[in-house]
Parts: C-alpha cells; sequence; structure tokens
C-alpha cells in the first residue's frame, strides 16, 4: 500500500514538470523568429535527433467516496399523559357550639366617706437674720522710703586747657620754661568744685487710713409662714359598681376542614422512539487512472542527460 502511493506521488511530480516544459517550449516558439530553432532551457541545446514515443499505463489509487447508509437511534420525545390523583380542598363548615359568658352589670350608687384634707393656714413667726453691714474702720499702715541724707564737699579738680591753650599748642607754641625738655614742666591749673556725697537711709512713716469693712449681725424679724394643716372631712361620692352575670349562650362558627376529591392532572414524559435516518460516510475505494509514462531511450543515454532530468524515464 505504501509503495503505491510513493509510485503515484512520483508519477504526479513527473505529469506536473511536463506539462510545464510543453507550455515552455510552446511560448518560445510564439516569441522566437522564423527560422530559428530553440533550445531547451538547460543549456539551449537542440533535443537529441531519436525521440521515444510517450505511453500510458493504469495506476490504481486510493480515493474517498462518500455514501449515504442507513442507521437506526433511539429519540426522546416528550408526550402529554392525563392520570388521576387525590387533592385536598378548604372548606368551611358552620357548626353549632355553646358556652357560658360572664357578663358585668354597671350599677351606680352614692356612698359617704370620710378624707383627709391639707389646708394652708397662715401664721406669723419671728426669726433671726444674720444681716451685712459696711463699717469704716482706722487702719495704722507703716510705709518705707529711701531717703538720701549727703552732703556738698569742696574739692580740687585738675582744670583743662582753654580753647586759646588748644589752638597755640596745635600751632607748635609750648609755654614750657625748657624748650628742650620732652615734657612740659608747666605747672597743673586746678580749681575747686562742690562734690555731693552720698547717704542712703531707710525712714519708716506710720500713717493713719480709714477702711471699709463688712460685717455680719444677727436682726430679729418677723416672717409670714403657710403651714398644712391635716382635717378630716365626709364627703358624698357617687361611683359605678360592676356586677358580674353568668349566662349560657349558643353560637355559631365555620370550622376548616381538609376535603379529599379526585382530580385530573396533565403530566408530560420523555418516551424512547427508534428512528431511521441516512447518514453520510466516506467509504474507501481503488479507482484505475491512466497516467502518461515516458521510457527510456535504447540507443542513447546522453539523450536522457541532454534535457535535464534526473530520472532516465521522465523526459521530453
Amino acid at each position: 500500500m505504501l509503495w503505491q502511493r510513493i509510485r503515484f506521488a512520483l508519477l504526479t511530480g513527473a505529469l506536473v514538470a511536463m506539462t510545464g516544459l510543453t507550455a515552455w517550449a510552446a511560448e518560445e516558439e510564439k516569441e522566437a523568429p522564423k527560422g530559428e530553432k530553440i533550445a531547451p532551457p538547460a543549456e539551449k541545446a537542440p533535443p537529441p535527433a531519436t525521440a521515444c514515443a510517450p505511453t500510458t499505463c493504469t495506476v490504481w489509487v486510493n480515493e474517498y467516496v462518500q455514501e449515504q447508509v442507513p442507521c437506526t437511534r433511539t429519540v426522546y420525545k416528550k408526550e402529554c399523559f392525563t392520570e388521576e390523583y387525590t387533592a385536598y380542598k378548604t372548606e368551611c363548615v358552620p357548626e353549632t357550639r355553646t358556652r357560658n359568658v360572664t357578663t358585668y352589670r354597671k350599677v351606680c350608687e352614692t356612698v359617704n366617706e370620710t378624707r383627709c384634707v391639707c389646708e394652708t393656714v397662715p401664721c406669723v413667726e419671728e426669726r433671726t437674720v444674720m444681716k451685712h453691714v459696711t463699717v469704716c474702720k482706722p487702719v495704722t499702715h507703716v510705709t518705707r522710703k529711701c531717703e538720701d541724707h549727703g552732703h556738698y564737699e569742696c574739692k580740687e579738680v585738675p582744670c583743662g586747657p582753654s580753647f586759646f591753650e588748644t589752638f597755640k599748642k596745635k600751632c607748635g607754641h609750648k609755654d614750657c620754661c625748657d624748650p628742650c625738655a620732652t615734657e612740659c614742666c608747666a605747672p597743673v591749673r586746678t580749681k575747686t568744685v562742690k562734690v555731693w556725697v552720698p547717704c542712703k537711709v531707710w525712714v519708716e512713716h506710720t500713717c493713719c487710713k480709714m477702711e471699709k469693712c463688712t460685717t455680719c449681725v444677727p436682726e430679729v424679724c418677723k416672717v409670714t409662714v403657710c403651714k398644712k394643716v391635716m382635717k378630716t372631712e365626709v364627703v358624698p361620692v357617687t361611683r359605678v359598681r360592676c356586677i358580674p352575670e353568668c349566662k349560657t349562650e349558643t353560637y355559631t362558627c365555620n370550622v376548616t376542614r381538609c376535603v379529599p376529591c379526585k382530580a385530573t392532572r396533565t403530566v408530560e414524559k420523555c418516551v424512547p422512539h427508534t428512528e431511521t435516518v441516512m447518514v453520510t460516510r466516506c467509504v474507501c475505494k481503488k479507482v484505475a487512472k491512466q497516467v502518461p509514462v515516458v521510457p527510456c531511450c535504447e540507443t542513447s543515454c546522453n539523450a536522457c542527460d541532454s534535457c535535464g532530468s534526473k530520472f532516465k524515464l521522465f523526459h521530453k
């Protein structure tokens, strides 16, 4: 089987190559001028003198063919069925019952009641009250003061040069007795000045001041006060008294009951069905085909090489 496929592939390739060379030769003949011969594409050389006639052979090829085949399958279809079932419905049924009822009858009556009443009675009382009184009292204060008890004294103070002497000094004039001396030997002038000599002393002074002060003074005053006094009195009161009365009564009530009944309903069920359908499938079959084959030349081996084909069986 594998060998047949390889052979079929080689034959198909040779057929395609021969078809391409024939088309190329036809185009070259159309383009070439009259009287010229066209060389083959490999070496541009003239074809061999002896050419072999092409032949055909039968080849069996495997092909897949589609066939319609009947097939049976199971299909589930929904079908409606009617069935009966037991249902329960609620009904209200009247029922007569008896019960004992206690009622209260209201009766109005007047009764004398003794009550304690609180009365407010005004009265005068004496009370001691602390009263704030402002009084001025003398208060003695001692103040301290720093005083200067100094005095003046006379002192000899050196007196500075006057304006005229300063001017003469700037001009280079010296009033010294010895002109060659480096320092002036003239006497220093002084003057008498009064100087204050301090003497600080702390002095205490006593002074009396009137200051206000507040004091509490007891004072007796009369105050009106309301006192509560309890008193007993009889008051007529009207009240309602409830008297119980028992009686039996009959009443009708609705009672709920569940009653069974027959009902019908429609139910869907899946039912299996068998059906035949046509299925398409691919079947492998052997088909005979005619393939052109060119045998190799017996006279000359160079003829196969001149066409440029690697296989001697396939050449033009």
